[in-house]
């Protein structure tokens, strides 16, 4: 219903840019003077924290001495929910330029998520935990913005802020002396992710014709402009070579101007100019303040004084139709 398959692998980049941001943590622990005695990077995986502690509790036999090591700190998803704090118009699109000359890539359909993700971070002694703890608050005040490329194939980025909505502590220290004491430090984020419909193409405008005709008189037409790039040019389009043709001016051979205000009289065959716009014209007839034209040579304006060129009478214009 919805079209063909696309995928653009968003949960899984979630995912991987979350891990990255954590992978580099290192503990260091100290003798009494200071000095520094071994420096351990903490490890990370993806997985739930009850399997990681139940690898802990778990009687191993022969690989007991090889028990799981700590520190070590693992992530997941806990949810997705829509973020309607960020919802962008349905018409919300993103178009780059492609290697066509014609068309350009466009995305449409976006829609912006909430990713909840947990970070645990376990540890033997209550140092190590504090160690790796203070290397990740600083950083959230309350959120951490990183930049992605969500989809392959297009240039744009995205910022995905990562906040840090809160952090909570479970001490195990009951039990028997057995029982491994495991220090568990939960971290809860959300990362605000956009998902994104499939990728296609549209055209590209290359010809812009305009015409620009009378408000009133529809049928008379002032002049055309038309824009077009040259058709063997190609990317990038800001070094298309544009032309641009302008139609000159056009008026039916025949119209009319209703003029007021004569003074003298107009004769049939005379030119007559305006004073203002020095548009002529031929009187064909005239009747009254009715004055029939033909052979324009330009625009005449209104409230403009025209002048026959034989006789010197003068009007001025009210109308032209």
């Amino acid at each position: 219903m919805f079209g063909s398959h696309f995928y653009h692998a968003t949960m899984r980049k979630s995912v991987a840019v979350f891990g990255t941001m954590f992978n580099n943590i290192s503990v260091i622990r100290k003798d009494g003077n200071g000095n520094i005695l071994n420096q351990i990077k903490v490890p990370l995986a993806y997985g739930p924290k009850q399997k990681f502690l139940a690898r802990l509790d778990s009687d191993t036999n022969r690989d007991a001495s090889m028990a799981i090591k700590l520190p070590r700190m693992s992530f997941e998803i806990t949810g997705i929910d829509i973020d309607s704090s960020s919802k962008l118009a349905k018409r919300t699109t993103i178009v780059e330029n492609s290697s066509s000359s014609t068309k350009k890539n466009v995305i449409k359909n976006i829609v912006s998520y909430n990713i909840g993700m947990q970070l645990n971070i376990m540890a033997k002694n209550q140092d190590d935990g504090l160690q790796v703890l203070e290397q990740i608050l600083p950083y959230f005040q309350p959120e951490y913005t990183v930049s992605i490329a969500p989809v392959d194939g297009f240039d744009f980025k995205q910022d995905v802020p990562i906040a840090l909505n809160s952090v909570s502590i479970a001490d195990d220290y009951e039990g028997d002396f057995n029982t491994r004491r495991v220090l568990v430090y939960t971290l809860e984020f959300s990362m605000k992710m956009k998902f994104y419909g499939p990728t296609g193409d549209q055209s590209i405008i290359r010809n812009i014709d305009v015409g620009l005709f009378d408000s009133v008189n529809t049928s008379l037409f002032y002049e055309n402009v038309n824009v077009v790039p040259n058709p063997t040019d190609v990317n990038p389009p800001s070094a298309w070579t544009i032309t641009t043709t302008i139609d000159p001016l056009y008026l039916p051979d025949t119209f009319t101007l209703t003029v007021d205000n004569i003074s003298g009289t107009f004769t049939a065959g005379e030119s007559v100019i305006g004073d203002t716009s020095l548009s002529a014209a031929t009187i064909v007839s005239v009747n009254n303040n009715i004055i029939v034209v033909s052979n324009p040579d330009g625009y005449f304006y209104q409230n403009e004084t025209i002048t026959g060129q034989a006789s010197g009478a003068e009007c001025t214009l009210t109308t032209f139709e």
